[in-house]
């Protein structure tokens, strides 16, 4: 097939003429306030590639210019990635903004505009059903028995206000087990001694 422009791109194969390609590489620099002079930047965070296209979608016949338009519609509504091969070669695009313009000037086509951003697809998580995940065969290693350790006593030094109900919700235990493990008068207990609570 002989190549039908002499100044040509291409957009996902497509052959387009691209009179100006302006591309726009931005970070955002984040700030923090601090109390005296210049606010501090500890990073950079990188925007996508943004590509801004113009120039004429010309063919031989008016059908090849409207199947050209067709597909580039298709690509731009459908959300299709694109790669762009021009002055430099871009990947990874979402094409938005296509807009085409008559003039007398063009007679077997029309300019065009549009904009190319980066995009970064994320890959579902999602696992089939039907996949098994790789886990190690269970053993049959029979009943055990489970071992009662036997826990050491807690104390609780009394603050003002404290009483054996307060106590029994701080520390998880029933407030009549701390009572029968301390003989105090649950009205009157010293502030400053030594309970056990658990």
């Amino acid at each position: 097939m002989a190549e039908e422009l002499v100044g040509k791109a291409r957009l996902n194969g497509l052959l387009i003429h691209v009179v100006s390609e302006d591309a726009d590489f931005n970070v955002d620099i984040p700030t923090h306030k601090v109390e005296k002079g210049i606010n501090l930047s500890d990073h950079i965070e990188r925007k996508p590639e943004v590509v801004k296209l113009s120039g004429l979608l010309i063919r031989p016949t008016n059908e090849r210019v409207e199947s050209l338009i067709s597909k580039l519609k298709s690509i731009e509504v459908k959300g299709q990635l694109v790669t762009y091969e021009g002055r430099r070669i871009y990947k990874n695009l979402l094409m938005s903004g296509l807009s085409i313009k008559a003039s007398s000037k063009v007679m077997n086509g029309y300019n065009f505009s549009c904009t190319l951003t980066e995009v970064r697809i994320a890959q579902s998580s999602y696992v089939d059903p039907k996949v098994k995940a790789a886990t190690a065969p269970v053993a049959e290693a029979g009943r055990k028995q489970t071992e009662n350790k036997k826990q050491s006593p807690v104390y609780h030094v009394v603050k003002k206000g404290d009483t054996y109900s307060s106590l029994g919700k701080k520390y998880g235990t029933k407030w009549q087990d701390i009572q029968k493990w301390n003989s105090y008068d649950p009205k009157k207990i010293p502030v400053g001694v030594k309970l056990r609570v658990v």
